[in-house]
């Protein structure tokens, strides 16, 4: 396996392929670089949509966990993976504080 520093190794794991069945490709980090930037900002759109109490709960946190593709794309992992999916990313949206406390 050649290093290349342009270029990152991710276990892909395709629909099309048998079940359990992944591979080893290398993308370029400036694709992936520009499918995760991409990636957030899609969350902050759907994140600046959500509620900041639901009833009696406030919403300070959001926990997305998503899979590199194939072909560099980041897609989120839904129902309709295989339950012994692991590995991915996992990206955690918390909200800010809005209360400063300057009383020193």
């Amino acid at each position: 396996m050649s290093i290349e520093k342009d270029k990152i190794w991710v276990v892909t794991s395709d629909e099309m392929t048998t079940r359990g069945r992944s591979g080893l490709k290398q993308l370029k980090v400036e694709d992936l670089s520009v499918n995760v930037n991409l990636f957030l900002e899609q969350m902050g759109n759907v994140l600046e949509k959500t509620p900041e109490k639901m009833g009696k709960f406030h919403f300070e946190e959001f926990e997305v966990h998503a899979e590199v593709t194939a072909q560099g794309t980041i897609a989120v992992l839904g129902t309709g993976l295989q339950a012994g999916t692991t590995g991915g990313l996992r990206f955690v949206f918390r909200r800010s504080s809005t209360t400063v406390s300057d009383s020193k």
